[in-house]
């Protein structure tokens, strides 16, 4: 996060030294004055490196050379009337090219800290998800737990969890404050389900729900009582600084027939306790009347 930090800092700085370096006045003279055309040109080079993956990835030598050909290509095609070289024209051709090119450096250095960032940040969804089937495509696997518990008059259980996020902590500024908080929603989701699958049992089975921050286990052979002795189990089992997990349950037969009914009441169930858990905590911060006598 600092290196991309640091690039974000160091690209602004330069640019703003770029775009403001003509008012620089020594004895009220206009020393450096620098072709309208190369501001343009270093805004292109900046967006292009940033939004074209093919430009990011060469090697530096080989970009910088690039935008340097670019750059004297537009200047003896473009801005023919002013010299390349000789006298003044040396120092401010120099200056123009020195320029343009810590841009072009920096826009790269910024273009790979952002693509390292996107790509550990893949690797953290990609881990979470991996880790756990959705629903859609555990729907066999389920209906064949619902049949077997059918058959056989056995019991089956369905939690829903929902992962309620603490204040998560920040190191950086506001521009990409955004960022480092979907890094690590993605790195507490994995953590999660790293804690919650360690505590399941074999037969238990781990699925990520549609809705975002909710996960779903299918518990065979396990009634009400066994459902909530597995809740408290994990409510003392699983614990974090940065999350904490409410739960909702059902059990077959007891509060429905079919898993959608099951999944249906246990979120209900949820609902409901995080309803009261809200209404318990208004109660609680509301200021308290005093009866005057």
């Amino acid at each position: 996060m600092r290196r991309l930090q640091g690039s974000i800092l160091y690209l602004l700085i330069h640019l703003t030294i770029l775009f403001n370096i003509e008012r620089l006045d020594f004895d009220g003279k206009n020393v450096i004055n620098l072709e309208t055309a190369v501001y343009g040109l270093t805004i292109i080079a900046v967006i292009m490196i940033l939004s074209i993956q093919g430009l990011r990835i060469l090697p530096q030598p080989i970009l910088i050379s690039f935008w340097a050909f670019v750059y004297f290509t537009v200047k003896l095609i473009l801005l023919s009337k002013r010299p390349l070289l000789g006298d003044f024209y040396t120092y401010v051709t120099f200056t123009e090219l020195g320029l343009f090119l810590i841009a072009v450096f920096l826009a790269q250095r910024l273009a790979l800290s952002i693509e390292e960032f996107e790509q550990s940040a893949k690797k953290f969804a990609f881990a979470s998800a991996s880790t756990i089937k959705r629903l859609q495509e555990a729907q066999e696997e389920i209906q064949a737990e619902i049949y077997r518990s059918r058959r056989f008059h056995r019991s089956l259980s369905v939690l829903v969890l929902e992962k309620e996020s603490s204040k998560l902590p920040t190191g950086i500024g506001e521009a990409i404050q955004d960022a480092e908080r979907s890094l690590m929603e993605h790195y507490i989701s994995a953590m999660m389900i790293r804690e919650i699958s360690a505590q399941l049992r074999q037969t238990d089975i781990l699925l990520e729900h549609d809705k975002k921050d909710r996960l779903i286990i299918v518990s065979p052979d396990t009634d009400d009582a066994g459902a909530k002795a597995f809740i408290h189990r994990l409510r003392s089992l699983v614990q974090s600084e940065l999350f904490s997990i409410n739960f909702g349950a059902a059990t077959f037969p007891d509060h429905a027939l079919t898993f959608e009914q099951l999944l249906e009441h246990a979120e209900l169930n949820l609902q409901q306790q995080l309803d009261s858990r809200i209404s318990v905590d208004t109660q609680l911060d509301s200021p308290k009347k005093v009866q005057v006598r």
